[in-house]
């Protein structure tokens, strides 16, 4: 599987969304507006790839059995951490210390359907983060965890549902993020590897002054 997630870090998560729609799978496995917040924002090569390791967090009214141990403690070593809040939620559910404890832990990154905060321990950690947005707030008011390790929906009116479920393969760069089904894996990296040396041809035939009327005929038919 390393040598197989090596190669998937070859691709941009749009070549890898391209593949997924080629593959017939829905949305091409994007999750729609979690953007890159650290290292920097907005900006840079920084990319994570790895295995999906879930959390779903609740609002503070809502009761749920406490965890046998803190989510960031669990979080195994090269996964990528996918954290699911409620969609209006005003707090962040993602800072710093957690930050500094996955990163410790060997952890791949970070993605957050919600709000983050403590930025500028972010960008000191160097370590992947992605999230919808920003909060200055704390979680121990309003939101708590409530599971671990078991599917996640993507907040949004989205058909279908977008679903991230453990062992799912994230890959999140400055583009955004994309989820892998892991029984795609094999084909998606097959497509991609076939769709950028298509994509390099027809970028060296518009070098050239060649119309993408012509450049697109030439190679992707």
């Amino acid at each position: 599987m390393e040598e197989k997630l090596e190669l998937l870090s070859n691709f941009s998560t749009c070549d890898i969304a391209d593949a997924l729609l080629e593959i017939g799978h829905p949305h091409g496995g994007f999750l729609p507006d979690i953007v890159m917040f650290a290292p920097e924002f907005h900006a840079g090569p920084s990319r994570c790839v790895g295995p999906a390791f879930t959390v779903k967090v609740v609002h503070i009214s809502e009761p749920v059995p406490k965890l046998e141990k803190h989510f960031a403690d669990a979080a195994p070593e090269g996964s990528v951490v996918v954290v699911s809040a409620p969609s209006n939620s005003v707090n962040a559910v993602w800072g710093g210390l957690m930050n500094t404890r996955v990163r410790t832990k060997g952890v791949k990154g970070v993605v957050v359907d919600g709000r983050v905060r403590d930025l500028e321990e972010l960008h000191k950690d160097g370590l992947p983060v992605f999230a919808r947005g920003l909060s200055i707030l704390s979680a121990r008011k309003y939101t708590h965890p409530a599971a671990i390790n078991l599917p996640i929906i993507i907040n949004g009116d989205y058909d279908p549902a977008i679903v991230v479920n453990p062992e799912d393969l994230i890959v999140a760069d400055l583009n955004g993020v994309v989820c892998i089904p892991k029984e795609y894996l094999d084909h998606v990296l097959d497509l991609s590897k076939k769709q950028v040396n298509i994509d390099t041809k027809i970028k060296q035939d518009l070098g050239k002054g060649i119309s993408i009327a012509e450049a697109f005929k030439r190679h992707r038919n």
